[in-house]
């Protein structure tokens, strides 16, 4: 049975005298160069020019974050050392000068403190406030909360106080179980009784084993009442092959 094989191509001179596709492009291209030399050199520098805005951009905020990072370490150090005036000075000139960053949002936060250790909660809450009002991260806003509720008892501002200590105690956080203190301890304080047995109540049930178990079974008892029994809930001990 005869088999068809396949015959080779065979280059002529016309194939010879064919260029292949990248000598083509590169002789376009340099043709291309060649009659618009000016057009690719303005394309080159506007290349150039718009890299290096770039890289000169990321190296100015670059620098800004550090200079911005480096003052409000200064402003905290201030504030350790219980150094309130130059503190809260640092504080408000930070929050000036980058009045969109986080560390200047955070920085009134704490201008708030400073004043509240300085004895000024008038100027304490509106701080506090000016905070609240911009940033919303939950840990920081829980303690802006409870300071606000602090600032307002010592202005004699209960109902404020209150409302402080409620969305405090409405967050999951370290601050929760203290704010609800605060709250119950407010509610006895305005003549809320039943309000407030059930506010410290709900936190024994809630926190049975609180280091604050015996001061709020003092309230309690204060208020004529007793606390919730501890409710135990045996656990079931599985021996080995059963």
């Amino acid at each position: 049975m005869a088999t068809t094989k396949p015959h080779p191509h065979h280059l002529t001179r016309k194939d010879l005298r064919q260029p292949d596709e990248f000598v083509s492009f590169v002789d376009a291209a340099a043709n291309y160069a060649a009659n618009n030399l000016g057009r690719v050199i303005i394309g080159l520098v506007g290349l150039l020019l718009l890299v290096l805005l770039i890289v000169g951009v990321r190296l100015y905020l670059g620098t800004q974050d550090r200079a911005l990072a480096e003052a409000f370490y200064q402003a905290t150090t201030a504030y350790d050392q219980k150094d309130y005036g130059g503190a809260r000075s640092q504080f408000a000139a930070l929050t000036e000068a980058h009045p969109g960053s986080d560390l200047a949002r955070l920085a009134q936060f704490y201008i708030g403190n400073i004043y509240m250790a300085d004895n000024q909660p008038s100027k304490a809450r509106e701080a506090l406030q000016k905070y609240l009002a911009a940033d919303d991260r939950a840990a920081f806003r829980a303690m802006a909360l409870m300071q606000l509720g602090v600032a307002d008892e010592e202005l004699s501002d209960y109902v404020a106080a209150q409302k402080a200590y409620t969305q405090a105690a409405s967050m999951k956080g370290a601050e929760q179980g203290r704010a609800e203190l605060n709250g119950a301890r407010l509610l006895a304080r305005a003549g809320d009784k039943k309000g407030a047995i059930a506010a410290y109540q709900r936190y024994l049930s809630e926190n049975p084993y609180s280091q604050e178990r015996g001061r709020v079974i003092d309230a309690l008892a204060e208020l004529g009442a007793a606390p919730p029994k501890l409710s135990a809930s045996p656990r079931t001990i599985e021996l080995p092959g059963n």
